[in-house]
């Protein structure tokens, strides 16, 4: 019974410590971060706004661990892939205009396996 103990004990504090348990990112959170980015990615706008911005930084924080950036990689292109009048320069500059430093490229030709 102490072994079970410990064993639970042990996998709670691993939840907690461990980015990839706690870390995932839902589409419908993809889904919201990049439309609040709907101006600049069909080229209305110059620039991202602020709350696009906060949107690809919490994106790209909560994407930690490798398969959670993989999941999150293939939320991007599904959604991406929605605008038909996306223009992908400005999708491909959009990480690099909110500072987000090694985040995963807007794209919908992205390659989510690496």
């Amino acid at each position: 019974m102490e072994m079970i103990k410990l064993i639970l004990l042990v996998a709670v504090a691993y939840a907690f410590i461990e980015p990839g348990w706690a870390a995932d990112v839902s589409c419908k959170t993809v889904d919201r971060a990049i439309s609040t980015c709907g101006q600049y990615l069909i080229g209305m706008a110059f620039d991202p706004t602020a709350e696009c911005c906060s949107g690809m930084r919490s994106i790209h924080d909560a994407a930690s661990s490798t398969q959670a950036r993989r999941e999150t990689c293939n939320c991007i292109r599904q959604t991406v892939s929605m605008y038909s009048d996306l223009y992908d320069h400005a999708a491909r500059m959009l990480t690099g205009k909110c500072g987000v430093k090694a985040g995963i490229p807007i794209s919908r030709d992205i390659d989510c396996s690496r």
